[in-house]
Protein backbone atom coordinates (compact mmCIF):
# COMPACT_ATOMS: atom_id res chain seq x y z
CA UNK A 1 0.00 0.00 0.00
CA UNK A 2 1.09 3.49 -0.70
CA UNK A 3 0.48 6.67 1.20
CA UNK A 4 -2.41 7.36 -1.49
CA UNK A 5 -4.41 4.58 0.27
CA UNK A 6 -4.17 6.22 3.74
CA UNK A 7 -7.27 8.41 4.52
CA UNK A 8 -6.38 12.41 4.50
CA UNK A 9 -8.05 12.46 7.61
CA UNK A 10 -5.37 10.21 9.15
CA UNK A 11 -2.23 11.66 7.89
CA UNK A 12 -0.41 13.33 11.26
CA UNK A 13 2.39 14.61 9.31
CA UNK A 14 3.32 17.39 6.67
CA UNK A 15 1.97 16.98 2.97
CA UNK A 16 4.13 14.66 0.45
CA UNK A 17 6.03 17.55 -1.45
CA UNK A 18 7.66 19.43 1.18
CA UNK A 19 9.29 15.29 2.23
CA UNK A 20 9.86 15.12 -1.28
CA UNK A 21 11.81 18.07 -1.34
CA UNK A 22 13.76 17.21 2.02
CA UNK A 23 14.87 13.97 0.25
CA UNK A 24 14.68 10.48 1.98
CA UNK A 25 15.69 10.73 5.38
CA UNK A 26 12.66 11.95 6.81
CA UNK A 27 10.57 9.65 5.33
CA UNK A 28 12.05 7.36 8.56
CA UNK A 29 11.04 9.34 10.86
CA UNK A 30 7.30 8.38 10.38
CA UNK A 31 5.47 5.12 11.20
CA UNK A 32 4.70 2.88 8.09
CA UNK A 33 2.50 0.32 9.33
CA UNK A 34 1.06 -0.65 6.11
CA UNK A 35 4.58 -0.81 4.08
CA UNK A 36 6.96 -2.86 6.31
CA UNK A 37 8.26 -4.96 2.84
CA UNK A 38 9.16 -1.79 1.34
CA UNK A 39 10.77 -0.42 4.09
CA UNK A 40 12.88 -4.14 4.10
CA UNK A 41 13.76 -3.60 0.01
CA UNK A 42 15.51 0.12 0.88
CA UNK A 43 17.18 -1.26 3.98
CA UNK A 44 18.43 -4.18 1.21
CA UNK A 45 19.31 -2.09 -1.11
CA UNK A 46 21.47 -0.17 0.67
CA UNK A 47 23.32 -2.90 1.73
CA UNK A 48 23.73 -3.88 -2.02
CA UNK A 49 22.21 -7.43 -1.75
CA UNK A 50 19.01 -7.89 -3.37
CA UNK A 51 17.37 -10.88 -5.03
CA UNK A 52 14.97 -8.89 -6.62
CA UNK A 53 17.61 -6.69 -8.74
CA UNK A 54 15.96 -4.96 -11.87
CA UNK A 55 17.11 -6.74 -15.35
CA UNK A 56 18.07 -2.66 -16.43
CA UNK A 57 20.35 -2.86 -13.34
CA UNK A 58 21.61 -6.00 -13.73
CA UNK A 59 22.66 -4.90 -17.39
CA UNK A 60 24.21 -1.71 -16.57
CA UNK A 61 26.19 -3.77 -14.09
CA UNK A 62 27.70 -5.80 -16.82
CA UNK A 63 27.88 -3.66 -19.87
CA UNK A 64 31.94 -4.92 -20.33
CA UNK A 65 29.66 -8.18 -20.89
CA UNK A 66 27.32 -7.86 -23.22
CA UNK A 67 28.66 -4.51 -24.77
CA UNK A 68 31.19 -5.77 -27.31
CA UNK A 69 31.80 -2.90 -30.20
CA UNK A 70 35.18 -4.02 -30.90
CA UNK A 71 34.40 -7.68 -31.99
CA UNK A 72 33.72 -8.64 -35.31
CA UNK A 73 30.48 -10.92 -37.07
CA UNK A 74 32.69 -14.21 -36.73
CA UNK A 75 33.21 -14.01 -32.92
CA UNK A 76 29.45 -13.26 -32.53
CA UNK A 77 29.05 -16.27 -34.29
CA UNK A 78 31.44 -17.88 -32.24
CA UNK A 79 30.42 -16.49 -28.69
CA UNK A 80 26.67 -17.20 -29.44
CA UNK A 81 26.70 -20.73 -31.00
CA UNK A 82 27.05 -22.53 -27.33
CA UNK A 83 24.37 -20.21 -25.98
CA UNK A 84 20.59 -20.71 -25.58
CA UNK A 85 18.23 -19.06 -27.79
CA UNK A 86 17.92 -15.05 -26.69
CA UNK A 87 20.80 -14.61 -25.67
CA UNK A 88 22.39 -11.60 -26.99
CA UNK A 89 25.26 -9.40 -27.36
CA UNK A 90 26.27 -5.54 -28.73
CA UNK A 91 28.82 -4.51 -32.23
CA UNK A 92 29.60 -2.44 -33.96
CA UNK A 93 29.08 -2.77 -37.96
CA UNK A 94 32.73 -1.98 -39.29
CA UNK A 95 30.51 -1.31 -42.32
CA UNK A 96 27.84 0.91 -41.45
CA UNK A 97 29.53 2.45 -38.16
CA UNK A 98 25.81 1.33 -36.26
CA UNK A 99 25.05 -0.65 -33.45
CA UNK A 100 23.72 -3.80 -33.99
CA UNK A 101 21.87 -6.65 -31.32
CA UNK A 102 23.03 -9.99 -32.21
CA UNK A 103 20.39 -12.24 -31.32
CA UNK A 104 20.91 -16.03 -30.55
CA UNK A 105 17.95 -18.15 -32.26
CA UNK A 106 16.74 -21.49 -32.89
CA UNK A 107 19.59 -24.04 -34.16
CA UNK A 108 17.25 -25.08 -37.13
CA UNK A 109 16.96 -20.86 -38.00
CA UNK A 110 17.62 -20.53 -41.28
CA UNK A 111 19.54 -19.36 -42.89
CA UNK A 112 21.67 -18.77 -39.45
CA UNK A 113 21.34 -19.24 -35.88
CA UNK A 114 22.13 -15.63 -35.20
CA UNK A 115 20.35 -12.73 -36.48
CA UNK A 116 21.17 -9.01 -36.59
CA UNK A 117 19.32 -6.09 -35.55
CA UNK A 118 20.06 -2.54 -36.63
CA UNK A 119 20.13 0.37 -33.70
CA UNK A 120 19.45 3.59 -35.35
CA UNK A 121 20.49 6.39 -33.70
CA UNK A 122 18.86 9.52 -34.23
CA UNK A 123 17.38 11.79 -31.42
CA UNK A 124 17.40 8.45 -29.55
CA UNK A 125 18.20 4.57 -29.99
CA UNK A 126 15.59 2.47 -31.83
CA UNK A 127 15.84 -1.35 -33.74
CA UNK A 128 15.55 -0.54 -37.65
CA UNK A 129 12.16 -2.13 -37.78
CA UNK A 130 10.93 -1.26 -34.43
CA UNK A 131 8.58 2.55 -33.79
CA UNK A 132 9.92 2.37 -30.20
CA UNK A 133 12.58 4.16 -29.15
CA UNK A 134 14.97 4.36 -26.13
CA UNK A 135 17.29 6.75 -24.66
CA UNK A 136 20.60 4.23 -23.95
CA UNK A 137 20.94 0.96 -25.28
CA UNK A 138 20.82 -0.53 -21.75
CA UNK A 139 17.08 0.74 -21.49
CA UNK A 140 16.71 -0.50 -25.17
CA UNK A 141 18.30 -3.95 -24.02
CA UNK A 142 15.97 -4.08 -21.13
CA UNK A 143 12.99 -3.87 -22.86
CA UNK A 144 13.54 -6.33 -25.45
CA UNK A 145 13.97 -9.24 -21.97
CA UNK A 146 10.46 -8.25 -21.17
CA UNK A 147 8.92 -7.54 -24.90
CA UNK A 148 9.60 -8.77 -28.09
CA UNK A 149 8.05 -6.15 -30.39
CA UNK A 150 9.62 -7.23 -33.71
CA UNK A 151 12.15 -9.66 -32.38
CA UNK A 152 11.36 -13.54 -33.01
CA UNK A 153 11.14 -13.91 -29.11
CA UNK A 154 12.46 -11.42 -26.23
CA UNK A 155 16.19 -11.50 -25.34
CA UNK A 156 17.24 -13.86 -22.48
CA UNK A 157 20.08 -12.83 -19.62
CA UNK A 158 22.88 -14.79 -19.63
CA UNK A 159 22.17 -17.35 -16.51
CA UNK A 160 25.07 -16.09 -14.47
CA UNK A 161 23.64 -12.40 -14.48
CA UNK A 162 19.96 -13.35 -14.20
CA UNK A 163 20.60 -15.40 -10.98
CA UNK A 164 23.16 -13.33 -9.24
CA UNK A 165 21.85 -12.43 -5.67
CA UNK A 166 24.08 -9.27 -5.19
CA UNK A 167 25.66 -6.25 -6.68
CA UNK A 168 28.95 -7.91 -6.02
CA UNK A 169 27.89 -10.80 -7.69
CA UNK A 170 27.73 -8.66 -11.15
CA UNK A 171 30.76 -6.20 -10.53
CA UNK A 172 32.64 -10.09 -10.39
CA UNK A 173 31.14 -10.97 -13.50
CA UNK A 174 31.61 -7.78 -15.09
CA UNK A 175 34.95 -7.70 -14.21
CA UNK A 176 35.85 -11.17 -16.07
CA UNK A 177 34.54 -10.25 -19.08
CA UNK A 178 33.03 -11.93 -21.87
CA UNK A 179 35.04 -14.85 -22.28
CA UNK A 180 34.51 -15.84 -18.78
CA UNK A 181 30.85 -15.68 -18.60
CA UNK A 182 30.35 -17.58 -21.61
CA UNK A 183 32.49 -20.45 -20.67
CA UNK A 184 31.23 -20.46 -17.35
CA UNK A 185 28.13 -20.08 -17.87
CA UNK A 186 26.01 -22.13 -15.05
CA UNK A 187 25.66 -20.23 -11.94
CA UNK A 188 26.46 -23.50 -10.26
CA UNK A 189 30.09 -23.18 -11.51
CA UNK A 190 30.50 -19.45 -10.20
CA UNK A 191 32.83 -20.17 -7.46
CA UNK A 192 34.88 -22.23 -9.70
CA UNK A 193 35.07 -20.35 -12.05
CA UNK A 194 35.71 -17.25 -10.15
CA UNK A 195 39.13 -18.99 -8.55
CA UNK A 196 40.35 -20.63 -11.80
CA UNK A 197 39.83 -17.30 -13.75
CA UNK A 198 41.37 -14.72 -11.49
CA UNK A 199 44.95 -17.15 -11.37
CA UNK A 200 45.04 -16.67 -15.01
Amino acid sequence: GSCADVPSSNIQYAPLPPLMAQQEEPLYDFPEPTQPSERKLLHQRGQGSLKNISVLDRLLLTVPVWLQLSINPATALHILQREPPGTFLVRKSRTSQRNVLCVRLTDDSVPSFVQQFGIREEQALSLETSAISFPDVPKLISFYCVSRDVLPFPLELPEAIAKATSHKELESISHMGIGWLFSCFLIADFVTCTTSRTLV
